[in-house]
């Protein structure tokens, strides 16, 4: 008996954390398939219906958010990311009052989403915001970039841009300031140029946090709806209206329950195919170079 007991405690214990875990993690994901695979009447849900949530999301405008979204988040990583590791760069040089310019370039960090949307939408606006009055004093021309398609996804990504490049900034700053010095004063000696020592020392060498910080970043912002609902709420001719806020919208402002989890269950598996691709290529990659 007492040996029953002994090998059962450890599960006893972990008991409580795995309900915990179920409860916040796993419940909602079974049940967002559940609610994606049937009829729903506003919080009722019907019968089985097969993928016909699903057939609906691919019609011409979900297939302008998959279009959206795509844009989006690859802008968005892309310049978020190169940010990040050209001021790790410059922040790692012996620059004075390097200190108060790592303080300064974190700031954007502190500002919440809504502040961050509220922000940039003031700036951009066309009729009262500071860049457009610029423009018509300096230049002669109207300024209203959040009145057309081009201009209003390229104000979103800006502004997400800002907000988020922190975040890519301490995890690069971090992996840079762990390489040791000795590998750049070897390369100096053998005339190595700027170029060449971020080529070959500081890129690998960083690579696999950089990456680490794409996959996180775009988690993020497949899932990002406070900045586009509120600089652009998906306008103009849904050219900003991202799968996320779409999840957003058909659930709690059309009562489309059905139709906004099969979006979600989409995101979903875009996201989880992300994560696999990364525990595949990295994870697994380094543990076998561990073993060798």
């Amino acid at each position: 008996m007492n040996t029953i007991v002994s090998r059962a405690s450890p599960y006893l214990l972990l008991t409580p954390a795995a309900v915990i875990i179920f409860a916040i993690t796993l419940y909602p994901i079974v049940n967002l398939f559940w609610i994606a695979f049937h009829a729903t009447n506003y919080f009722q849900i019907g019968s089985f219906n097969a993928g016909a949530n699903f057939f609906s999301l691919f019609n011409a405008s979900g297939m302008r958010s998959f279009v959206a979204t795509a844009i989006f988040v690859i802008a968005s990583d892309v310049l978020a990311l190169s940010l990040a590791i050209f001021l790790a760069l410059l922040l790692e040089a012996p620059l004075r009052n390097r200190g108060l310019l790592r303080t300064v370039v974190m700031v954007p960090w502190l500002v919440s989403q809504v502040v961050t949307a509220l922000l940039w939408q003031a700036m951009l606006d066309a009729n009262f915001g500071p860049l457009a009055h610029l423009a018509q004093v300096m230049f002669g021309v109207s300024f209203a970039p959040l009145g057309n398609e081009f201009g209003a996804m390229a104000s979103m990504v800006i502004a997400n841009v800002w907000r988020s490049y922190p975040f890519a900034l301490v995890l690069m700053l971090a992996a840079l300031q762990s390489i040791p010095s000795e590998m750049y004063e070897a390369a100096r000696i053998d005339g190595a140029t700027r170029w060449q020592e971020f080529r070959y020392i500081s890129l690998p060498m960083a690579g696999q946090t950089a990456m680490v910080v794409l996959i996180l970043l775009t988690f993020e912002y497949f899932t990002l709806v406070t900045i586009p609902f509120i600089m652009t709420s998906g306008g103009p001719n849904e050219a900003t209206y991202l799968l996320s806020l779409r999840v957003w919208r058909e659930a709690f402002t059309n009562y489309h329950f059905g139709y906004s989890a099969a979006a979600g269950v989409v995101v979903f598996c875009l996201n989880l195919v992300l994560a696999l691709v990364y525990i595949r290529k990295f994870a697994v990659k380094g543990g076998a170079d561990v073993q060798r």
